[in-house]
């Protein structure tokens, strides 16, 4: 999703289409953004651990499996955690899990506006390191 430098100064919404309807989202302040991002690594590090690279193929499959089932209900729950006023039972009622991994993406994309940069400084320290 990209945004003009107008949306972004003037902290506009941003519209995601859950089920039939487009519901507006407005971007979190700094100190919101940072505990969502807390919350956002709190939910998935369980997941992401299950993928132990010293799992055992059995453990491995577990994590997998876990990981399926789990996932998208932990993206749907971030996503309302981001937007809490929207009407969460009507979206689970009517909106597609492919609607709320775009909606999750689009979320993800407004909490992380600094990849660029990162990448940026990450390509700078390497070229500068012995």
């Amino acid at each position: 999703m990209t945004r003009t430098e107008e949306e972004i100064l003037a902290k506009a919404p941003f519209t995601v289409k859950l089920g039939d309807q487009d519901y507006p989202i407005k971007p979190l302040s700094i100190k919101a953004q940072r505990e969502w991002r807390k919350k956002l690594s709190t939910e998935l590090s369980p997941i992401v651990d299950s993928f132990n690279r010293e799992s055992t193929k059995k453990t491995m499959i577990a994590g997998l499996t876990g990981a399926l089932l789990d996932f998208p209900e932990k993206l749907a729950d971030l996503v309302f955690s981001y937007a809490p006023d929207l009407p969460k039972e009507k979206i689970l009622e009517e909106a597609t899990e492919e609607q709320i991994a775009k909606a999750f993406s689009s979320v993800m994309s407004i909490a992380f506006p600094f990849l660029g940069q990162l990448g940026m400084v990450t390509q700078l320290v390497r070229t500068q390191k012995p």
